[in-house]
């Protein structure tokens, strides 16, 4: 079913680990000058993830391509920065979306079974307007659209029959995804004891890639509001997502940067806030928090959308007591505020 040609498209998959393991593919041969182009693409694959959040795909050199994909995951391990790592499986991932949702039902449902092990069978039914192609077995789908906080993905918003949810082409790419992002960040984690002698160099160089496009770790301070501690538990929680280098969905990103520039945070705070997430691009951030914040577009000054809306995108955090008697993060935050000030009735949320 897959050529080598596909292998080079699709490193994750069980074929190219079979074609790496029958090429006796060792990290001391790495050193030599046959497999310069080897390194010299698993370079770029992380320079390109890390400065740019996308991998480009190229196929000159397909056995390049193929053995790149496991060198870039090695050295990656080697560094041990957490941001780097999703920074780097979100890439990887988005790469083989946009090759996926052009590929064939049949080398979609070939891949999905035998790499990944999912149960999907294939079907041609039309309901309404939307074409499903396949039929998604229930565990399999709901592994990986836990992360996709869109209502779409919601079950009760899905069609479900006999223990198959139905997903068109497209849908089925998109949580292909998703399970390439996981198994790319766990294949990261797994690394040697020591760093191979013939990778130092390269591991050295890798890091200082890492520094230049993402920073030296340091520990996030919170944006200077006038009551940081009065912050409602899904904003902190959006917080500790960016912290850590977790991808933050759209809602979510959009529901902090308009709490913070409601509460007296700067632009460039707010800005600097999200450089640890995946896809960060300073460019794209800045002009989102200004539209935001109605210095662009139409020049309005968005609020921060309602505990409703957030709750139906999955951005509500183990609400408390006072969360039961408001109806927006900005309200929980003047309450709160007035409480830790001594200006509001402290007994009754104590």
């Amino acid at each position: 079913m897959l050529t080598r040609a596909d292998l080079a498209k699709y490193p994750f998959v069980a074929e190219a680990t079979d074609y790496v393991r029958e090429l006796g593919f060792s990290i001391d041969e790495i050193a030599t000058p046959e497999f310069s182009p080897v390194l010299d693409r698993a370079e770029r694959r992380l320079e390109e993830a890390l400065s740019k959040s996308q991998i480009s795909v190229e196929v000159s050199n397909e056995s390049a391509e193929i053995l790149s994909f496991p060198v870039s995951n090695l050295i990656l391990g080697l560094i041990g920065d957490e941001r780097a790592r999703r920074r780097f499986a979100l890439a990887e991932a988005k790469r083989a979306y946009d090759l996926l949702r052009q590929e064939s039902p049949e080398k979609l449902e070939h891949i999905a079974t035998t790499t990944f092990g999912w149960r999907l069978e294939r079907l041609d039914i039309r309901l309404g307007l939307r074409l499903y192609d396949f039929g998604l077995n229930l565990a399999d789908f709901l592994r990986n659209s836990v992360h996709l906080r869109e209502p779409r993905w919601n079950l009760p918003n899905r069609v479900l029959n006999h223990g198959l949810v139905y997903v068109t082409r497209e849908e089925t790419a998109r949580l292909m995804e998703e399970e390439v992002r996981m198994r790319v960040l766990e294949r990261s984690s797994k690394v040697p004891a020591s760093v191979p002698q013939p990778l130092g160099s390269k591991v050295e160089r890798a890091r200082g890639l890492v520094i230049k496009w993402l920073g030296i770790p340091t520990q996030y301070e919170l944006p200077k509001v006038p009551m940081p501690d009065a912050m409602p538990p899904c904003i902190r929680h959006l917080i500790d997502n960016l912290n850590e280098g977790k991808n933050v969905q759209h809602m979510g990103r959009f529901a902090l940067a308009a709490f913070l520039l409601n509460i007296g945070a700067g632009d460039e705070e707010i800005v600097k806030m999200f450089k640890p997430a995946t896809d960060f691009s300073e460019r794209m951030t800045r002009y989102q928090v200004e539209h935001i914040g109605g210095k662009r577009g139409g020049r309005t000054k968005y609020t921060c959308p309602m505990c409703t809306t957030l709750k139906t995108h999955g951005v509500c955090f183990k609400p408390d007591k006072i969360c039961d008697t408001i109806r927006n993060p900005l309200s929980y935050y003047k309450r709160k505020s007035r409480i830790l000030s001594g200006k509001g009735p402290s007994r009754e949320f104590s």
